[in-house]
């Protein structure tokens, strides 16, 4: 179990629904395209991207973990695939400074900086799995938090957010199955000046198994 790996998968799906749009999200979609020739690497030379939407090559998409890896970086992001790939690729995906992340706001953030939604593990825990010692079970529960200053578009978020997750509920790499278990109360968000609320979306993704 990669906490790092899991959460990026996370807030990369939650940027791909278009919850929030591209415009409220300060980011652009653009394509990268070329020529693989049995190579395994594509590198794509294009400051703060945040996620990447599709890729194809020669005309079939490819799935992220089952087909390949990504790190981004500040100032370019890498593609790795888990065997060469030949024929033309398409990657799309978006950059700039967006509103979706693997933490909590600052408290310094102006109004102007919301809406926002942040994804964090709440814990993860785990039992032996058979017999012998050799394997693990787990259930890693998450929270994802919407912020804004009112209340009925937090609902409306929300609602988008549950709907999505209903219908790739058994479509994660790193998280086999995520079931809901808890949409929280909207509340006033803690050192926001009374200006922002915030409502949470809870989910368990259950039979991440490891192996030694």
């Amino acid at each position: 179990m990669n906490v790092k790996k899991i959460k990026q998968e996370q807030v990369v799906f939650l940027r791909n629904q278009d919850i929030f749009t591209i415009s409220q999200r300060g980011v652009t979609t653009a394509n990268a395209t070329g020529t693989l020739s049995g190579t395994k690497v594509i590198t794509i030379s294009t400051a703060a991207i945040k996620n990447i939407r599709s890729i194809t090559v020669a005309a079939v998409t490819k799935n992220l973990g089952t087909d390949y890896t990504v790190v981004y970086g500040n100032t370019s992001t890498v593609i790795t695939f888990g065997s060469n790939q030949t024929g033309d690729y398409i990657v799309s995906h978006d950059y700039g400074t967006d509103k979706i992340f693997p933490d909590m706001p600052r408290d310094d953030l102006d109004i102007d900086s919301y809406p926002r939604i942040s994804v964090d593990i709440l814990s993860a825990p785990g039992d032996a799995f058979g017999i012998g010692g050799n394997s693990f079970i787990s259930d890693v529960a998450f929270s994802v938090i919407v912020y804004d200053d009112n209340s009925d578009d937090i609902d409306d978020y929300v609602d988008a957010i549950k709907d999505v997750y209903i219908t790739n509920a058994k479509n994660f790499f790193y998280l086999p199955f995520t079931k809901r278990i808890l949409i929280g109360p909207t509340i006033d968000s803690p050192d926001k000046k009374n200006e922002i609320m915030q409502k949470n979306i809870d989910y368990v993704a259950q039979f991440n198994v490891e192996t030694n």
